[in-house]
């Protein structure tokens, strides 16, 4: 298990990817140098809800809830368990978010949106 540690170039990543204001993952994160400098991929998260109730806690909080759904002894989940599993992952140490707000989101039914997303590498 790795301390994770803030990296200002998976945070810019994230930024960039905010600013399309789109609920979809990064098209880019499996293509090497695209998203990082150093490492060929990244893992990523996304939250986007109401602009005035985010706060980076409750998005994390959120994700990391999806533990009841994951089942140690076979590494699996019930339900979706992706968010947790990746702020989790022991051999990701490296993470950069960034929250852009968005009047609407591409592909969700929110208006006046906070978009919050989390790069990690290694995913």
């Amino acid at each position: 298990l790795y301390l994770q540690t803030w990296d200002p170039d998976l945070a810019k990543t994230a930024k960039a990817w905010t600013k399309k204001c789109l609920f979809k993952h990064n098209i880019y994160l499996k293509e090497r140098g695209k998203t990082h400098p150093r490492f060929g991929s990244a893992g990523e998260n996304l939250w986007t809800g109401s602009a005035s109730a985010f706060t980076a806690k409750g998005a994390i909080g959120a994700w990391y809830g999806e533990v009841e759904f994951y089942t140690y002894d076979t590494n699996g989940c019930s339900r979706v368990c992706g968010h947790y599993t990746q702020v989790v992952w022991a051999t990701s140490y490296k993470v950069g978010c960034a929250v852009h707000f968005c009047l609407t989101v591409k592909y969700i039914s929110i208006r006046n949106a906070a978009h919050f997303v989390c790069n990690y590498v290694p995913p």
